[in-house]
């Protein structure tokens, strides 16, 4: 028996509610993947911690293929946990007992037990902390463990947090004396917050060479001219809960490390009434969070929403692809849809209300970094990275992202979709559901109103809102920038899903409004969603897309602009033609690359098909298997294939006439689309710079 992946599920999943460690593991025993989640399970319940799930099943193998003959199957394992080192070591213990058993010796489950249970031990909470974490969990407080190697929790999030340690003795809420003092659960708490810090060992704490830089933080504002310096000295300090302190940075190859922080805190007594506090308003505890799922739309769905949350006057936490800002400032950028970076948001005392955007692969490989939200928002269901991590189909798909719904108190989900109408039923008790919809007379809406509800929907090219049984008007979908005057519809939806979650949120029609009619989403705000670029009689649209729901979207943009309608200027020229530079990562299935390509063939007049991530299949596989779904369709279309983005833009730029709309698709970069440009036509290049 081989352990080939693990993973620690540290929230609600695919399989569970609870927090999981999910492993893929060979053998070519029968039933081996039972035999480890229950042996993993009892080890753990030898050492006294109440887990009670798991679950086995076979895993498929890459690109939808299976073990050939002879070879070890795979298993998927998937057993509850309570503290992760034990879990793991847990996990580990019981391969080692069974694979013994395969060769043919005697397990030593006695000794397993022993050494697992000093494990335990060693990192159980003090049991004043235990009783703490208890009492606040059946008050429905979050409860967060900062590290299983300390006595440190956290109860709450954001600004509302309290942090608690044993032998805090007077303090404030956020510990900040006891932080000065103690360097590692420092550390920690900063590692947490996404700030660096010089590696050491926690023992021996040695001082790192190199120059050495200290910042003033003056009423939570840094005193300096390094933009960069300021905010990780204002972010270290508002993490330790100081308004006044000094930040030591040491450069690095990633910006700055904090090494040290230093202040003085006044006397407080806040930590003696925590229990109190926390007794007299539960809810204390909680900031708003708002949830926002689906296949496509996430990203420009959450920036919409925190947008009008920012401009509201509150402080706003938001992670997306954008990666993680505080009131619109980037401190973290690229992915950051998952857990970590949510758990960033929440843990910082400087959020009021958080916007967190929450994919699908940050769900099964961490699960959900809350247990619970204001508002959950599922946008669609599509079918996009099946064959991956334990989901095969689109109603797994469904589950995975239900998880955010089913975790909040109001579910906004959209009524077009049959896959998000279906999640109604995994809502919590209690919860209440909110539609939008596209069409004024979608019969779930229609039967949601008749029965009271609250809905969002699309009315004259108006987005109306029903609240309480109180009918208003929102705003003209041509007035939302993001909408290219009305072109983008599935921009108007996703509209209509952020109207929804305000509105469930207590926001005013004016607020929602003032929000949507200033949100820019172009190449700088909202890079690769939906950028429109002029250049002269043609334009270029730059976006993600990448699976047939986002292509056949797109499509209808790029056909009302080639079609001269929109927000552009009338050029005099005929309609034009849509040409497409398309592609989609390698890892999707063989039949779902195939159906990209197919899909792409039935919306665009020609295609460039180009080769961009692998993942594990040959060169030129998946270009290939692309443009030949494209080619079943039959209709004449052309199709082309090539080895890289930079050269398909080329030969579309080429082949573009006046009037022509030119689609680049699921690019990574801005900058790609330019320079590709920039080699052939380098006024263009510089007149789509211009434009970013």
């Amino acid at each position: 028996m081989r352990i080939v992946q693990q993973r620690l599920l540290r929230g609600a999943n695919l399989y569970s509610r609870t927090t999981c460690i999910v492993a893929v593991i060979e053998s070519t025993q029968p039933d081996a993947g039972a035999q480890l989640a229950y042996t993993a399970l009892y080890l753990q319940q030898a050492c006294g911690e109440p887990v009670e799930f798991t679950h086995a099943e076979p895993a498929a193998q890459p690109h939808g293929g299976q073990s050939q003959g002879g070879a070890p199957a795979q298993w998927r394992v998937v057993v509850q946990y309570a503290l992760e080192h034990l879990g793991q070591a847990a996990l580990a213990a019981a391969a080692e007992l069974i694979s013994a058993t395969e060769r043919g010796e005697t397990p030593d489950v006695a000794a397993a037990v022993s050494s697992l249970r000093a494990l335990a031990a060693g990192m159980q909470l003090p049991l004043a902390a235990s009783a703490i974490a208890r009492a606040a969990a059946a008050m429905g407080i979050p409860v967060q463990r900062i590290s299983e190697h300390g006595g440190l929790i956290r109860l709450g999030w954001g600004k509302r947090q309290w942090r608690y340690v044993d032998h805090a003795g007077d303090d404030n809420r956020l510990l900040s004396n006891t932080l000065l003092h103690d360097r590692q659960m420092m550390r920690s708490l900063l590692i947490e917050a996404q700030l660096q810090v010089p590696a050491e060992d926690f023992h021996a704490p040695q001082r790192q060479p190199g120059e050495r830089l200290r910042v003033q933080v003056m009423d939570g504002v840094a005193q300096h001219p390094d933009a960069d310096a300021a905010d990780v000295s204002e972010r270290a300090a508002a993490t330790l809960g100081l308004a006044h302190a000094q930040v030591d940075l040491l450069p690095g190859r990633r910006g700055y490390k904090v090494d040290a922080v230093l202040g003085a805190v006044p006397p407080s007594h806040e930590q003696r009434m925590l229990q109190r506090q926390l007794h007299a308003d539960t809810a204390q505890a909680r900031i708003p969070v708002i949830g926002v799922t689906g296949t496509n739309g996430k990203t420009t769905t959450t920036l919409m929403i925190a947008h009008a949350v920012k401009l509201a006057g509150y402080r706003t936490g938001c992670a997306s692809t954008q990666g993680i800002a505080l009131d619109g400032r980037l401190y973290a950028d690229g992915d950051c849809t998952g857990y970590w970076s949510h758990r960033s948001v929440l843990s910082s005392p400087q959020t009021e209300f958080a916007v967190l955007e929450t994919a699908r692969g940050g769900l099964l490989k961490r699960g959900l970094a809350y247990d619970r939200c204001s508002v959950g928002v599922m946008l669609n269901v599509s079918d996009d990275h099946l064959g991956l991590d334990g989901v095969e189909t689109v109603e797994q798909l469904a589950r995975v992202k239900s998880l955010v719904v089913a975790a909040a108190a109001t579910a906004v989900l959209n009524a077009d979709d049959a896959h998000c109408v279906a999640a109604r039923a995994r809502l919590a008790p209690g919860a209440r559901a909110m539609y939008f919809s596209m069409k004024p007379d979608n019969p779930v809406l229609v039967a949601h109103l008749e029965q009271g509800g609250d809905a969002v929907w699309l009315e004259s090219d108006t987005i109306m809102l029903s609240q309480r049984q109180v009918r208003q008007r929102v705003i003209k979908a041509a007035h939302i920038p993001a909408t290219c005057g009305g072109l983008a519809r599935y921009n108007i939806a996703n509209s209509m899903a952020a109207v929804a979650a305000l509105a469930a949120c207590s926001f005013s029609v004016a607020q929602i409004a003032a929000g949507l009619s200033s949100f820019e989403s172009d190449a700088s705000t909202n890079p690769l969603r939906s950028n429109v670029f002029e250049l002269g009689p043609m334009r270029i649209v730059l976006d993600y897309a990448h699976n047939p729901a986002a292509y056949a979207a797109l499509a209808t943009l790029a056909r009302g602009l080639a079609q001269g309608q929109g927000q552009s200027k009338a050029t005099g020229w005929d309609a034009g033609r849509v040409l497409a530079v398309v592609t989609s990562p390698g890892d999707r299935r063989d039949a779902d690359l195939a159906r990209t390509g197919a899909t792409c063939a039935a919306h665009f007049d020609q295609l460039f098909v180009y080769e961009s991530q692998g993942r594990g299949r040959a060169a030129g596989a998946s270009a290939e298997l692309i443009a030949a779904g494209a080619r079943s369709v039959g209709g004449g279309v052309e199709v082309a294939t090539f080895t890289g983005a930079d050269v398909a833009v080329q030969a579309a730029y080429r082949a573009c006439r006046p009037g022509d709309v030119l689609v680049f698709a699921c690019g990574t970069e801005v900058a790609t689309l330019i320079e590709a440009i920039r080699v052939i036509d380098a006024s263009a290049a510089e007149k789509l710079a211009q434009q970013v």
